[in-house]
């Protein structure tokens, strides 16, 4: 893809940090703020869920530094990676932080930004397309969607012992479809929670893995029988669960 749009647009400046999102995984899907981010940038801190072809548009002198984390394997802490920010923003650098997905779902962003404040570093955050998106509306192509309430979840296990637990009632009671990011790990607990909260045990369940990728897979199964299909089929992340 070539970009004929001036740096001049994102005015990316010494000493600015730009938290910024990558998007669900397809290149096609990265916003032009994004792409002028990547050029413009001396630093560039990115996750593990980006497509690696975005650095391709980074300048030769870049630095790059990965901060990629799972559920089994971290290369640094959030600590690490906030500290990073506002090191080599004091540096005087233009600094960029690369997201997948959009910044404000489910990343940590406004950590990053609430430590950003604290110690006084501009900076600017650029929106990307969510993977629960992507998702969507790769599993819309099968099926027509009637439900007029979308709740958007992390499957993830809270960090800190004091986050807001998951309202399971209110979710089965709402009706609406729930999307999980991140769930594929708890999906036993959240099976049970639904199931014990009062959703029908045949309720249609898709699991949509590498969305927008050319290996992207969509699964289908029911809500009783998840756990099992999860593990007899080795579903692994990145993956939207869509229960309907």
């Amino acid at each position: 893809m070539k970009f004929n749009y001036s740096d001049n647009i994102i005015n990316f400046k010494e000493g600015t940090v730009i938290i910024s999102g990558a998007g669900p995984g397809n290149i096609k899907l990265v916003t032009i703020k994004t792409i002028l981010a990547l050029k413009s940038a001396d630093v560039i801190i990115y996750d593990s869920l980006i497509n690696k072809s975005l650095l391709k548009y980074c300048k030769k002198k870049v630095k790059l530094i990965f901060a990629g984390k799972t559920l089994t394997n971290r290369a640094c802490s959030q600590e690490d990676i906030n500290e990073w920010l506002v090191k080599y923003a004091k540096m005087n650098k233009k600094v960029l932080r690369l997201k997948g997905g959009d910044v404000s779902f489910f990343s940590r962003g406004s950590q990053e930004i609430n430590f950003l404040k604290k110690n006084k570093i501009k900076f600017k955050v650029f929106t990307g397309i969510t993977s629960a998106q992507a998702a969507l509306k790769e599993n819309n192509k099968k099926e027509v969607d009637t439900k007029l309430c979308l709740n958007l979840i992390t499957g993830h296990k809270q960090i800190k012992n004091f986050s807001r637990k998951i309202d399971y009632n209110y979710l089965v009671n709402t009706g609406g479809k729930i999307l999980v990011y991140m769930g594929i790990s708890q999906i036993e607990n959240i099976k049970n929670n639904l199931i014990k909260n009062g959703m029908k045990k045949n309720t249609k369940i898709s699991i949509i893995t590498n969305a927008t990728l050319e290996n992207q897979v969509i699964y289908n199964t029911k809500l009783t029988d998840v756990t099992d299909f999860v593990n007899d089929n080795e579903v692994k992340p990145p993956s939207i669960i869509i229960i309907n």
